[in-house]
């Protein structure tokens, strides 16, 4: 995992929507309070504001959310928690960012970060519409969450049908995509698969 700083402590701010695009400091994000109905990210010192998702993407959170559960009953003793809706954030100070992932899975016996909060081992990110979703999920925290440490990232992509799985290999990210018709699984979670085609909502 990556070396952090201690974070320093500045003046107080409230964040909303008029702060997108507003360059923070690590510790200013960090310090800040959050106007509610919208989520916050520091991106590479720039703050991203983006709405609550909407229900296609709270479907394929919650059905992500439930084959986990489903997973850790059948083999308990290897996740320590999984956390969804932005609950968990990742803190990457040498890029000055700070990340909320989807859904994180937390192993047990992870070490703690240097705000004595467990460090997750994979996150997954649920594509929202708009170019700008896309570039931030497949390109920008790409990136990010292999400089942070984690061992995997997976990119569930509604609109394309796919589901991208990127596992650690030293450095680099190994990328397998898996479509409609297959099975999407990694290396992290032992016999975790999801058929891709069962993720997505099924039309009203």
């Amino acid at each position: 995992m990556t070396e952090t700083e201690p974070l320093a402590t500045i003046s107080h701010h409230r964040l909303s929507p008029a702060d997108h695009g507003r360059a923070l400091t690590l510790g200013e994000f960090l310090d800040a309070e959050e106007q509610d109905g919208f989520r916050y990210e520091l991106a590479r010192g720039v703050v991203e504001v983006t709405e609550v998702p909407n229900d296609p993407h709270a479907d394929v959170e919650w059905f992500l959310l439930k084959s986990l559960t489903a997973y850790d009953q059948g083999r308990p003793g290897l996740i320590h928690r999984v956390s969804g809706g932005g609950s968990v954030r990742l803190w990457l100070p040498g890029m000055v960012s700070g990340r909320n992932p989807d859904i994180a899975v937390v192993l047990q016996g992870a070490p703690k970060d240097d705000r004595d909060r467990r460090i997750p081992a994979l996150a997954m990110e649920i594509v929202s519409e708009g170019r700008d979703a896309r570039q931030r999920d497949y390109v920008t925290k790409r990136e990010e969450y292999l400089a942070y440490g984690l061992l995997e990232y997976w990119i569930i992509d509604r609109f394309d049908r796919r589901a991208t799985v990127l596992t650690r290999h030293g450095d680099l990210w190994l990328e397998h995509v898996f479509h409609d018709g297959q099975t999407a699984s990694g290396l992290v979670l032992p016999g975790f698969a999801v058929p891709v085609a069962e993720i997505w909502p099924t039309p009203e």
